[in-house]
C-alpha cells in the first residue's frame, strides 16, 4: 500500500517497527502518526516540510515519504535490525 498511495500510507516494516519499539501485535502505528502530524498546530508536519525544502526535492515527494527516509536513516545507524 504505501508504494501506491505514498502521500496516504507510510511504510511499516520491521525497521520502523524497532525503532519506534511498537508491540508484536500493533494496530495504532498508523493512528499515533496521524496524531503525531497534528499535535501542535501540525509542528511534526512542519519540520518534514522544512526537511524537505532543505533537501532540495519536490514538492510531489509527501510528508510521509520524509518520514519514511529519515526513519530509515536513523535506523541504519543503530545498526542491523534483528531477522527474528
Amino acid at each position: 500500500m504505501a508504494r501506491k498511495r505514498p502521500h496516504l500510507v507510510p511504510i511499516y516494516d520491521i525497521r520502523i517497527k524497532q525503532l519506534f519499539e511498537r508491540p508484536k501485535a500493533d494496530h495504532s502505528f498508523w493512528t499515533a502518526l496521524a496524531a503525531a502530524l497534528r499535535v501542535d498546530n501540525g509542528a511534526f508536519h512542519d519540520q518534514l516540510v522544512h526537511l524537505r525544502d532543505q533537501a532540495g526535492i519536490g514538492e510531489d515527494i509527501g510528508v510521509l515519504r520524509v518520514f519514511d527516509v529519515v526513519a530509515w536513516m536513523h535506523q541504519g545507524r543503530q545498526g542491523q535490525v534483528a531477522t527474528s
